[in-house]
């Protein structure tokens, strides 16, 4: 088990399919299946605000789109070995529903939390390029400051890519659910497909409740099946599409 888990008690987007390989070759060895689901909705996605680590409950409408996707899981009839969640709480309130239907007792896992955007968080986009306005210019020519006094984006995707290294030991061959949040699955995919961060704006924006599917391989090999799936919401307009962190 990740070192960084503990046991817990319990605008519609486009989807995107890929079959190919990424990262590094390292043959046929047998990895872990992830499916990386975001959160549901909060009423700071509503405003498109930036929340980070901030500890914002799922509204209402979250809630709801939680059960659409457990059901979605369970008619799938997918054969899940674990449940690993951030520890904040609309992502452990999502995956408490998650595993209500499948049966699961989710695990608190820290390394999946949001990046520590510091000052930036309860902010909407307008107000952190007005109030932090030198960072937010040297952040768009490049720079990878600490967001707010936070992390760094390299910060934030290394514990990302460390605690999925302890996934693929503990868990090949099986079939596992992370429930995330919207810049991590995103800073996630861009290590699995082998881009900088420069190249960020290449990994659409997830949708709350949004499932992306990868195999991860030892050696660093990644397979990605499906990103960013909202089938369940059976065509709902999604708002938080301006910020998703």
């Amino acid at each position: 088990m990740p070192s960084d888990v503990r046991d817990a008690k319990s605008k519609r987007v486009p989807q995107y399919h890929e079959d190919a390989e990424h990262v590094y070759s390292s043959g046929k060895a047998e990895g872990v299946r992830v499916l990386l689901v975001r959160h549901g909705e909060t009423i700071w996605n509503q405003e498109n605000r930036w929340q980070g680590q901030a500890d914002t409950p799922l509204s209402q409408t979250g809630h709801n789109q939680a059960w659409q996707l457990a059901r979605r899981f369970r008619s799938e009839e997918r054969c899940i070995r674990a449940i690993y969640t951030s520890d904040l709480r609309r992502a452990r309130d999502t995956a408490n529903i998650l595993g209500r239907a499948l049966g699961a007792t989710p695990v608190e896992a820290t390394a999946w939390r949001e990046m520590d955007i510091g000052t930036w968080s309860g902010l909407t986009t307008a107000e952190v390029a007005s109030r932090h306005a030198e960072e937010w210019v040297r952040l768009r020519q490049g720079e990878d400051l600490p967001r707010g006094g936070g992390e760094t984006f390299a910060q934030f995707q290394g514990r990302l890519v460390q605690s999925s290294q302890q996934f693929i030991r503990d868990h090949r061959g099986e079939q596992i659910i992370v429930v995330t949040h919207g810049g991590a699955v995103r800073a996630f995919l861009l290590h699995c497909r082998g881009l900088s961060m420069s190249q960020f704006g290449q990994i659409e924006k997830i949708g709350n409740t949004g499932v992306s599917e990868v195999s991860l391989f030892p050696g660093g090999a990644a397979k990605i099946h499906m990103i960013n799936s909202t089938a369940h919401l059976n065509g709902a307009v999604l708002s938080g599409e301006t910020v998703d962190a």
